[in-house]
C-alpha cells in the first residue's frame, strides 16, 4: 500500500514537473503560446492602458537595454532646422497647398525629407520644445488613451472599444469609439460619440439625423458589388494563420527570458519573455508572412468558397504580396525616428497562455525622452464578454451617402 502511494506521489510530481515549460528556450515558449491561440486559447478579453510621460534619459524607460546612439554634430542640427524652416514656409505658401499629388509622389515626397534629415532629428525637436513648456507636458502626462477588445475566434467576432480619457485640472473628458467587425456575415459597426454624430447630422437628412442619436454606421463587405466574389473567410483564416507563425521564423534570440517584476506578479505570470522589435527582423517578417499566407490560402483554396473562383484567390495573393512587398521595401524604423527600438515584455502562465503583456517606447530628445507605457491585460479566456452588440442595426453607407446627396441637405 505505502509503495502505491509513493508511485502515486512520484506521478503527481512527474505530471507537475512536465506541466510547465521550464525546459523550453524563450522562443519555443513563444511558440507554443502562439499555436494556443488557434487551438484552446482562441476566445478572450483583453483590457489596455497607455500612459505617456517626460524624463531625464538616464532615467528612461528602455534606459537599462543596450541602445546605439549615433552622435549628431551642430551642423547635423543646423541642418534640421533649415530643413525644418523650408517646410513651415512651404506650408504657409498658399500655391503649394492648391498643388495636388498622387499617393506615389506624396510618398516620394514624404521619404525624400525624412532622408534629408538626420536620425533621431524629428524627435529631438519634439521633445525639446515640449520641455520648454511644462503645461503642455503636464497635459499630456494626464492624458491617457484606453481600450478594451473581445476576441472570439469560434463565432468570428471582434470588438475593440478605444476611450481617449483626460483628466486634468478643471477638466475631464472621455470619448469613446465602439467597434465590432462580425467576420461571420462580414459587416463593421463603428458607433461615433455623440459630438461627431451631431456634426454628421448637419449634412444629413433629418431622418438620419435622429437615427444618428442611437444608430451605429454599418458597412457590409459582402454587400458590395466591387468585392464581389472575394473570399473573405479564407483570406481572414490564411492572414490569422500566417500572423501566428511568424515569430517561428525569427531568430532564436529573438526572445529572451527577463526576471519577474511587479507587473508580471500581479497578474500571476510565471515566465516574462521580452522582444525586442528590431528593424532587421521587419524583412524576415513579412516575408514568412508571404509564404505562409500563400500555404494556408492554397489549402483552403482545395474547398472553394460558394461565389469564388480561382481568379478571386488568384486576385487576394497578388494583394497580400503587394502589401508585403510595399511593407518590405519601406518598413517604419522606430529606431531611427525615436532613437530605440520598441520593446515588448509578454506574461504567461505555466502552460503558455498569455496573461498580459507591456510595451515600452522611449523617443529620445538632446536631454530628455518621452517615454510611453502600453499595458494590456488577458481575461476571460473561453468566455469573452462583448459590449457593444449593434444585433444588425445600423445606418449603412448607402443611406448615409443618399442622406448626404438629398435635395433637401443642398436646400439647409
Amino acid at each position: 500500500m505505502k509503495k502505491i502511494i509513493g508511485l502515486a506521489i512520484a506521478a503527481a510530481f512527474g505530471l507537475s514537473a512536465c506541466s510547465n515549460l521550464d525546459h523550453k528556450t524563450a522562443h519555443e515558449v513563444m511558440s507554443i503560446s502562439n499555436d494556443r491561440i488557434l487551438k484552446e486559447d482562441h476566445s478572450f478579453n483583453i483590457t489596455g492602458s497607455s500612459r505617456v510621460y517626460i524624463s531625464p534619459l538616464a532615467e528612461a524607460v528602455l534606459a537599462d537595454e543596450k541602445v546605439e546612439e549615433k552622435v549628431k554634430t551642430e551642423d547635423a542640427k543646423a541642418e534640421a532646422e533649415d530643413a525644418a524652416a523650408s517646410m513651415e514656409a512651404t506650408q504657409e505658401d498658399d500655391d503649394s497647398l492648391k498643388q495636388e499629388f498622387s499617393e506615389q509622389e506624396e510618398a516620394e515626397f514624404r521619404n525624400a525629407m525624412l532622408d534629408a534629415l538626420p536620425d533621431g532629428t524629428i524627435a529631438q525637436v519634439a521633445i525639446n520644445y515640449l520641455d520648454k513648456y511644462p503645461a503642455i507636458s503636464s497635459y499630456i502626462e494626464r492624458t491617457h488613451l484606453n481600450y478594451e477588445v473581445a476576441v472570439d475566434l469560434s463565432t468570428r467576432q471582434f470588438e475593440m472599444i478605444p476611450e481617449l480619457a483626460i483628466n486634468n485640472h478643471n477638466e475631464k473628458l472621455s470619448i469613446k469609439l465602439p467597434m465590432k467587425l462580425d467576420a461571420e456575415k462580414w459587416e463593421i459597426y463603428m458607433d461615433p460619440p455623440a459630438s461627431a454624430a451631431a456634426i454628421i447630422s448637419v449634412y444629413t437628412d433629418e431622418k438620419i439625423g435622429k437615427r444618428l442619436i442611437k444608430e451605429p454606421l454599418k458597412v457590409s463587405l459582402k454587400g458590395s458589388t466591387d468585392l464581389k466574389g472575394v473570399p473573405f473567410d479564407h483570406i481572414a483564416e490564411a492572414a490569422m494563420r500566417a500572423w501566428l507563425s511568424i515569430n517561428k521564423s525569427l531568430p532564436a534570440d529573438a526572445y529572451v527570458f527577463k526576471e519577474m517584476d511587479a507587473f508580471g506578479k500581479a497578474n500571476h505570470a510565471r515566465y516574462r519573455v521580452r522582444h525586442v522589435m528590431k528593424p532587421e527582423y521587419d524583412s524576415v517578417v513579412m516575408k514568412a508572412m508571404a509564404k505562409a499566407f500563400d500555404e494556408e490560402l492554397s489549402k483552403l483554396q482545395k474547398t472553394p468558397q460558394p461565389g469564388s473562383t480561382e481568379e478571386d484567390y488568384k486576385n487576394a495573393r497578388e494583394f497580400f504580396s503587394m502589401f508585403v512587398s510595399i511593407s518590405d521595401n519601406q518598413p517604419l524604423s522606430f529606431q531611427r525616428i525615436s532613437g530605440n527600438n520598441p520593446v515588448v515584455d509578454y506574461y504567461l502562465d505555466r502552460k503558455g497562455r498569455i496573461l498580459a503583456s507591456r510595451m515600452y517606447i522611449q523617443i529620445n530628445g538632446t536631454h530628455k525622452a518621452i517615454n510611453i507605457i502600453g499595458d494590456n491585460v488577458y481575461s476571460n479566456y473561453g468566455k469573452p464578454v462583448f459590449k457593444f452588440n449593434p444585433q444588425g442595426k445600423g445606418i449603412t453607407w448607402e443611406e448615409l451617402k443618399e442622406s448626404f446627396d438629398s435635395d433637401k441637405t443642398e436646400e439647409d
